[in-house]
């Protein structure tokens, strides 16, 4: 059985929406992408602990949850900074290779969870 968050007590990830801790781990991660710094796969795990109350291996979240969350934080990092690169770029050609540097922050997606490995499926 999977669970969801710090509270007082574990709720089952499948009756619960896993969104706002997703959302908590991406606010928590926005900064380090506003620096420019890189985010490994140790911070992002730390957070997805902080925020689901539980780690990967007790079955709190898994690693797709994780990489989600990264993207939502570059989301809220666009969201944030988008217009002032698109000014400063000049043009989407030039923009192009300063996203690449950003999403570049985030992890690969190299970890995968049981059932994808069991249908090879990619994260």
């Amino acid at each position: 059985m999977t669970y969801l968050g710090p509270v007082a007590h574990s709720v089952p990830v499948s009756s619960c929406d896993p969104a706002p801790a997703i959302l908590a781990v991406a606010e928590a991660l926005q900064p380090n992408l506003a620096r420019g710094f890189q985010i490994d796969a140790l911070r992002l795990r730390v957070e997805m602990e902080r925020a689901f109350g539980g780690s990967d291996a007790d079955g709190a979240w898994d690693w797709k949850l994780a990489y989600e969350a990264g993207e939502v934080a570059l989301v809220l990092f666009l969201r944030k900074f988008g217009r002032a690169l698109v000014a400063r770029a000049g043009s989407p050609a030039a923009l192009l290779p300063i996203l690449a540097k950003v999403a570049g922050l985030l992890p690969t997606h190299t970890r995968r969870s049981e059932e994808m490995e069991r249908f090879q499926q990619m994260a």
